[in-house]
């Protein structure tokens, strides 16, 4: 096995740091390919204080881990999860560009406004030569071990500016090792006065689960999680159609569908 520790130096990153080139700095790619040639068993480790441009990583090493930028013990840290005595769960805050002509790139865009008799041309634009998506989306990360999710549910189509809903689903640890997951609450607003993001982030819980193990993860949901900033200057929810989504990041797709009246 080959370690690779790649990445930007702390420098390299913050006010005044910008670059135009978001991939590995100077040669350490040419590096890590022809390294790829003699012994592809690699694992390389990223250190930056940015997303980076991996998409040569991402289809042609065997694993990566993220390390960004870690304090004194950061050797120990990244030891730890290489050899398996800690069971990584950390989930991105940020999405990961394909390239640099895709920043900025982020998981809460609006809708286009382009009327189309198809979703997708409604809610998404395109580039000519990659995916739309980002290569990792914010709230992505993986474990030692695999989570399936099932049974999501809500238990009402109507919410009142003084009640609750509850929004549950099932999740299983279906690997082999024990792991955390942290499960997140994605709610849209599908018209609003002011336009809204196509999905947004809500609330999130971590589970711990033994192989084979499972538990209900039960979000509620009120008014309050519906509000955003208007023209009146101040925070308010406004009546109508929502959607929720329950998963393990961002592109989750499958959604249960509410209004708030």
């Amino acid at each position: 096995i080959v370690v690779m520790v790649l990445g930007e130096e702390g420098n390299q990153s913050g006010e005044g740091r910008s670059r135009t080139n978001i991939g590995l700095p100077g040669l350490q790619l040419e590096l890590l390919k022809e390294i790829s040639k003699i012994n592809n068993n690699i694992v390389l480790v990223v250190m930056s204080g940015r997303p980076l441009d991996l998409s040569w990583e991402d289809e042609n090493i065997p694993a990566i881990v993220q390390a960004w930028h870690l304090g004194s013990k950061s050797g120990d840290a990244i030891a730890q999860v290489l050899y398996g005595d800690y069971n990584p769960s950390g989930k991105l805050t940020m999405s990961f560009p394909r390239n640099v002509g895709q920043v900025p790139v982020y998981y809460n865009f609006k809708n286009t406004g382009r009327p189309s008799t198809s979703i997708e041309q409604v809610t998404n634009s395109g580039y000519a030569d990659v995916e739309n998506s980002p290569l990792y989306s914010f709230g992505h990360g993986l474990s030692y071990t695999n989570f399936s999710y099932s049974n999501f549910s809500v238990d009402s189509d109507k919410l009142g500016f003084d009640s609750k809903i509850n929004a549950s689903v099932k999740i299983e640890n279906t690997g082999f090792y024990k792991g955390k997951e942290v499960v997140q609450l994605y709610i849209r607003d599908i018209v609003g006065s002011i336009a809204r993001p196509m999905k947004e982030l809500k609330g999130f819980k971590i589970v711990e689960l033994a192989p084979g193990e499972s538990e209900i993860i039960n979000f509620e949901i009120d008014s309050s999680l519906l509000e955003f900033y208007t023209y009146n200057n101040k925070w308010e929810a406004e009546v109508g159609k929502f959607h929720i989504f329950i998963g393990g990041d961002s592109n989750v797709t499958e959604f249960k569908e509410f209004y708030l009246d």
